[in-house]
């Protein structure tokens, strides 16, 4: 199943010649943040959106109160998910993803909602377990 998305999304997602994408998530992808005094260091989200697809995960972050402004910052192909662990606390949930490229790195996305593919707004959280499997499927049929 492909989803419709907003066009201005589309395009700040970069999405390739017949690549569906298959599920909208709002999402915060968690940075370091190194301080200029000695030992100030802690993580912040970046707000954006998660988009799923038949061929990758992408992350794209969303700036801007009424006039939105989106920027692709990630962009992980299936084949490169060495591991990926879907957590729920109470109603908020995560998705770490151990990302292989030459080096082990470790991306987390948190603070999942589902959104409307079109406007954006979250919705209803949909059962963990359907997002589990929604995320093994993709990965094992990606090329």
């Amino acid at each position: 199943m492909s989803l419709n998305i907003m066009p201005k999304l589309a395009s700040a997602a970069v999405l390739r010649p017949n690549e569906m994408v298959a599920q909208v998530w709002r999402a915060g992808l968690e940075q370091d943040y190194v301080g200029m005094e000695e030992g100030e260091s802690g993580k912040f989200n970046i707000n954006g959106l998660l988009l799923a697809t038949d061929q990758r995960l992408i992350f794209v972050q969303e700036k801007g109160l009424f006039d939105k402004s989106y920027k692709q910052l990630e962009s992980i192909d299936y084949r490169e998910i060495g591991n990926w662990k879907l957590s729920q606390v109470v109603r908020t949930r995560a998705l770490q993803v151990d990302v292989t490229r030459g080096r082990l790195q470790r991306k987390v996305f948190n603070n999942l909602l589902e959104a409307d593919p079109m406007s954006l707004v979250a919705q209803a959280p949909q059962n963990l377990d359907y997002v589990k499997q929604l995320l093994g499927r993709l990965k094992s049929a990606a090329p």
